[in-house]
């Protein structure tokens, strides 16, 4: 059997199984409670695709991508979805990490690529300049020749 009721900015909740729980918000993402005698701080904050979490059991720390969540501290929290089909537990968190390696993988070839272009035209840049200078020179030397003899 369970009773709740809400006295100003605290919750009140009987639980014949649980107890007596008073709880409040004291920032977002963030409340405090007094359960059975026990000072409990719960939060969840989320920045990006990064997660923390607090609780009574402590402290968890994930981070979510296309296939699923991984749980760094807690593994067997971990999620993957593959073809509509979710898999929980130990398999998923090495899923997981097959998973992240493959996409690590994939994102440092891809930044390897780009830093390649980027320093070759970096060092194409000098000679460039160089070469463009010249011509800029010599044509003009060659013009002024040429307006001399016509004067």
């Amino acid at each position: 059997m369970r009773a709740e009721k809400k006295l100003g900015p605290i919750n009140a909740t009987a639980n014949t199984s649980e107890g007596i729980r008073l709880s409040s918000r004291v920032a977002q993402r963030t409340r405090v409670a007094l359960h059975n005698g026990k000072f409990r701080l719960i939060g969840r904050w989320n920045a990006g695709p990064l997660g923390f979490n607090l609780s009574k059991t402590g402290v968890s720390a994930s981070v979510k991508n296309s296939a699923g969540t991984f749980n760094f501290i807690k593994p067997k929290y971990s999620s993957f979805k593959i073809a509509g089909v979710q898999l929980r537990g130990k398999k998923a968190a090495q899923i997981q990490l097959v998973y992240m390696s493959m996409m690590a993988a994939v994102f440092l070839a891809a930044f390897g690529v780009r830093l390649l272009v980027f320093l070759a035209w970096m060092l194409w840049l000098p000679f460039a300049f160089v070469i463009d200078f010249l011509v800029g020179f010599f044509r003009g030397i060659s013009s002024s020749q040429q307006v001399s003899k016509l004067s």
